[in-house]
C-alpha cells in the first residue's frame, strides 16, 4: 500500500493531474487494471516498475481498499442532460449525445449518469483528473491501451478530435465526486 499511497494518496485522490483518482471506482475494474499492468497488457512508466514487485494478492487488496472509499455523487443525476444538445457545451454534448456519425456513443450510456461509473466494469469519470482522462483517450486513439471491457474505447477515441477529447475530459472533471 505504501507505493500506492505515494501517488494515489490514502484517500484515493491522485497527487498529480496525470495520476488517476481511484476512490470509489468499481472493485472489479480496479482489480482488472492492476492485473493488466502486472501482466503487461497495460503499460505505464509509473506503474510498470511498481506492480512487478508486488504479489497479485497485494495488488488486489490495494484495489479493494480504494474501491471501498465512499465518493459523494451529485444530488440530482442526469442521464440525458437538462438541455437541448445544441445548447450544451462541447464536452457535455459528447457526454450525453455522443457523435453517432463517428461511432461515438454518449459516454453516460456506459459510464452512468454524470459519469458516476457502473459496476463492475465501467469506471467513474466524474471528478477524474483531466490530464489523466486526456492521456487515456489519446492512448486508446493511438492503440497504446487495451480497448476496454466491450472492446469499444479504441473506436470511440478515434472518433474524437483532440479538441473534443479535451472538452469531454473537462466536462467530467467538473462533475466533482472523486476530486
Amino acid at each position: 500500500m505504501e507505493a500506492c499511497i505515494d501517488c494515489h494518496g490514502a484517500d484515493g485522490v491522485g497527487r498529480e493531474n496525470t495520476i488517476p483518482n481511484l476512490r470509489g471506482q468499481p472493485k472489479a475494474y480496479l482489480e482488472a487494471q492492476v492485473l493488466a499492468f502486472k501482466s503487461g497488457q497495460r503499460h505505464s512508466t509509473f506503474m510498470d516498475p511498481v506492480v512487478h514487485n508486488v504479489a497479485d494478492e497485494e495488488l488486489i487488496k490495494a484495489a479493494d481498499f480504494y474501491a471501498s472509499i465512499a465518493v459523494s455523487t451529485p444530488e440530482t443525476l442526469q442521464w440525458r442532460g437538462d438541455k437541448w444538445p445544441a445548447d450544451m457545451p462541447l464536452g457535455e454534448r459528447i457526454a450525453y449525445s455522443g457523435k453517432w456519425n463517428d461511432k461515438v456513443p454518449a459516454c453516460v450510456s456506459c459510464h452512468g449518469p454524470n459519469g458516476v461509473g457502473v459496476a463492475p466494469s465501467f469506471p467513474m469519470l466524474m471528478g477524474q483528473n483531466k490530464d489523466y482522462l486526456v492521456n487515456q483517450l489519446k492512448a486508446w486513439k493511438s492503440d497504446q491501451r487495451p480497448p476496454g471491457v466491450l472492446g469499444s474505447m479504441v473506436t470511440i477515441a478515434k472518433g474524437l478530435t483532440d479538441e473534443e477529447i479535451e472538452a469531454v475530459a473537462s466536462y467530467f472533471t467538473s462533475q466533482g465526486g472523486a476530486q
